[in-house]
């Protein structure tokens, strides 16, 4: 995938997530936020909401989001558990991947950082929006550190 095309599928999630009332923030992280992807990385995207759940329970959202405008359509989907997260990947087509990674907003509380969301805004963080500077706040958490 080339920066053109994960600028385009950033900008179509976030153009969503936006829109959402219960999403607050929105990172990109992993080899895409890093600046070292290989061919094939996926684009990682963290979404913060107090309603994260409910995404997982009711995927009609994945609709809502014009990946069609960055040139993609979805060829398959399955969800994975990572604690208290849990995240959609996406199979793209003509090609790609993507994962939207959604966190409750204990996740991440700048005075109860677990070692894993540690190692992910140590490792390559990049913030999209934050509505209300809860990652901000995290990452100057974990920079002090």
């Amino acid at each position: 995938m080339q920066t053109v095309d994960v600028d385009a599928i950033v900008r179509a999630v976030a153009n969503w997530a936006l829109r959402r009332e219960d999403i607050r923030a929105m990172a990109l992280v992993g080899s895409w936020a890093r600046g070292n992807p290989h061919q094939g990385s996926d684009v990682d995207l963290l979404l913060l909401s107090d309603r994260a759940d409910e995404y997982r329970h009711r995927q009609k959202w994945l609709a809502e989001i014009d990946l069609e405008s960055a040139g993609f359509g979805i060829a398959s989907s399955e969800d994975e558990s990572y604690g208290v997260v849990w995240s959609f990947h996406i199979a793209l087509v003509p090609s790609g991947k993507a994962e939207l990674t959604f966190a409750p907003f204990s996740w991440a509380r700048a005075g109860e950082v677990d070692a894993g969301t540690l190692h992910i805004v140590k490792d390559a963080f990049h913030i999209i929006f934050d509505k209300d500077e809860i990652l901000t706040k995290l990452v100057a958490a974990v920079i002090s550190e």
